[in-house]
């Protein structure tokens, strides 16, 4: 799974009791990404097990990754909304590609939301470090979540504090954010207008009939050295049917940072882009007029079908029902050899 490197060498991959211990960590920290001494630690102690040692140097950023993925994939199960989607439990005459084309097809898509010249409204935190204060339309209390793209890699980072801002005689405006996750020293002023946007969102395992070609979407790409979330394209989707692991659709993506670069990827290293969520509010209420239509038509159909019956004198088959005790079978009835000129026996009478 990732992206081979271009070395050719193996994708880095951690090691069942690294893992057993990262997430241990990050249960104690809530699911907050720790701070940077503890993945520092961690990347040595994890360098010099004998496992590693003289043969693997395991990085900080490796480690950073684990946790920020690790992050992304809780955020998308404890994010459940009524009325979600249940691709699993739906017939399987319904098409759900095709659904969605036809339904968003008189729409079009929203433009991507990023934070315009007037910086959101700073609120102070228990730590006294100025995080983004900006609530939700609605009344929904949460408050917007923010990731950044840095200049150092090209990659998208969550932000977990805007520290300050500045207008430039020429260009457009810059804020000085801090990346979840980093200390001062990673600190970086970022053009506001070009790379700071609202929060990409995982995505569930109902959700990838809303992820379409042509979409812009981030993506999770591993590589040797290290693993970051970069923009993307869907290039093309494959749509598979779910089973108990959940979605086993696959898509084909191009790399904004490096456009020669593709990949087939899962739904779980994609995050969708919040301008998308207009996408299963329609076909969510779609489905439910198909299902409720063809509750509808049930009942009719069995009138008609009855009515029909009727008309033409054929008798209803019923079918006796299975008796589990052999001792309570009534003895077969004596089977009569129809003569020549008898009336056939309509299928399934019998």
């Amino acid at each position: 799974m990732g992206r081979p490197p271009s070395n050719g060498g193996p994708a880095f991959r951690f090691i069942l009791p690294e893992v057993t211990e990262m997430e241990a960590i990050l249960l104690q920290h809530n699911t907050a990404m720790p701070s940077k001494h503890i993945l520092e630690a961690l990347a040595d102690k994890f360098s010099e097990s004998p496992e590693r040692k003289g043969k693997i140097v395991v990085q900080f950023k490796q480690i950073w990754n684990w946790f920020q993925n690790k992050r992304y994939a809780l955020r998308a199960r404890g994010n459940k909304a009524p009325g979600k989607l249940n691709v699993s439990s739906m017939p399987r005459s319904v098409d759900l590609s095709n659904q969605m084309r036809n339904v968003l097809q008189p729409l079009a898509v929203p433009k991507t939301t990023h934070v315009t010249g007037n910086i959101p409204a700073m609120a102070p935190a228990s730590s006294g470090i100025l995080v983004p204060g900006v609530m939700r339309s609605g009344s929904d209390n949460s408050y917007l979540e923010f990731e950044a793209k840095s200049a150092r890699d090209g990659a998208w980072y969550d932000v977990q504090a805007f520290l300050a801002h500045r207008n430039l005689e020429i260009g457009d405006p810059e804020v000085q954010v801090r990346f979840a996750g980093f200390e001062v020293e990673e600190d970086e002023w970022i053009n506001v207008k070009k790379n700071v946007r609202q929060r990409s969102l995982p995505c569930e395992a109902s959700e990838c009939v809303a992820v379409l070609a042509g979409d812009l979407v981030l993506c999770f790409q591993e590589g040797k050295d290290q693993a970051l979330y970069f923009d993307a394209i869907v290039l093309d989707a494959q749509r598979r049917r779910h089973d108990v692991r959940g979605c086993r659709c696959r898509f084909l993506v191009r790399y904004s940072h490096d456009q020669s670069e593709q990949e087939i990827v899962p739904l779980r290293k994609i995050c969708r882009r919040p301008e998308t969520d207009y996408r299963l509010q329609q076909l969510h209420s779609a489905v439910n007029d198909l299902a409720n239509s063809n509750q509808q038509q049930k009942p009719a159909l069995d009138v008609v079908a009855k009515t029909l019956l009727s008309q033409s004198g054929a008798s209803v088959p019923v079918v006796a029902p299975e008796l589990k005790d052999p001792s309570l079978s009534t003895p077969p009835a004596t089977s009569v050899q129809p003569s020549s000129n008898a009336a056939a026996v309509p299928a399934g009478s019998s």
